[in-house]
């Protein structure tokens, strides 16, 4: 069995552990760490990274969305 997690250091805790030890119980594991770049995760997606690309090129001419307060509801 495989799984991967995708998680930040500060979440990191006992309850973690103990997951994976009832879930990969009595076997050998690897653990890897991998920093990850939040950029690269962001356009792993290639529909992601059109949107992302498309929402760049609006803020660079400008192209803003413009809402109250109140139509925010907030």
């Amino acid at each position: 069995m495989q799984a991967v997690f995708h998680t930040n250091t500060q979440d990191l805790d006992i309850k973690f552990l103990e997951f994976l030890k009832s879930n990969f119980q009595n076997a050998k594991i690897d653990i890897f760490v991998k920093e990850i770049d939040e950029t690269e995760y962001l356009n792993s997606s290639p529909e992601n990274k059109k949107r992302l690309e498309s929402a760049i090129q609006k803020v660079n001419k400008k192209q803003f969305i413009n809402k109250s307060i109140q139509e925010l509801g907030l």
